[in-house]
C-alpha cells in the first residue's frame, strides 16, 4: 500500500476551507440577528415636532411609503402635494404638485382643494369649495387618507 501524502493534504486543505466557509456564513448570519435584535429593541424617537397648531396623523398611506401613524405639524396655514416647497410632501403620483390648502381663519380651519387632478375628499366627500374642517375628519389627497387633529387650546 502506497499513500499518497499530496493527495491526502489536498484533501485536508479543502476540507478545512470547507468548515472556514460554513463558520464564516454562520458568523455571518450571527452578526445580521445581532443588529436586527439591537435594532428593534431601541425605543422610538419622535421626528416631528408638536406643533401648538395641532397635526394631521397618517390613517391610510396607499402607495406612498408613508407610515400609517406618522404625524405631520399644522401650521396655520398648511400646503399638502408633492413639491418639496409643501409643508406636508406625500410621495404619491395621484398628488398634484399643489394638491390642497388647510388654513386657520380664527378659531376655523378651512380645507381647499388648489385644482388637483384627482380631487380632495374630506369625509369621502369630494371637495368643491372651501370647505370647514372639524376635529377628526378624514382628509384624503391621492391615495393618503389623514386624520385632522387640531390642538386642543387652539
Amino acid at each position: 500500500m502506497f499513500f499518497d501524502i499530496a493527495s491526502i493534504s489536498i484533501g485536508i486543505i479543502l476540507l478545512l476551507l470547507r468548515v472556514a466557509v460554513v463558520f464564516l456564513l454562520y458568523f455571518f448570519l450571527w452578526q445580521v440577528v445581532q443588529v436586527i435584535r439591537r435594532d428593534l429593541s431601541r425605543p422610538a424617537v419622535a421626528t416631528t415636532v408638536a406643533s401648538p397648531y395641532g397635526q394631521l396623523v397618517v390613517t391610510i398611506s396607499g402607495q406612498s411609503g408613508v407610515a400609517v401613524g406618522k404625524t405631520f405639524p399644522l401650521n396655520p396655514d398648511t400646503l399638502i402635494g408633492r413639491s418639496p416647497h409643501c409643508d406636508i410632501v406625500l410621495n404619491d403620483t395621484f398628488l398634484s404638485s399643489e394638491h390642497a390648502r388647510l388654513k386657520r381663519r380664527g378659531n376655523v380651519w378651512i380645507l381647499e382643494d388648489l385644482n388637483s387632478t384627482n380631487g380632495t375628499f374630506l369625509n369621502g366627500f369630494e371637495v368643491t369649495e372651501p370647505t370647514e374642517v372639524h376635529p377628526g375628519d378624514a382628509i384624503r389627497v391621492g391615495r393618503v387618507e389623514l386624520r385632522f387633529e387640531p390642538s386642543a387650546g387652539r
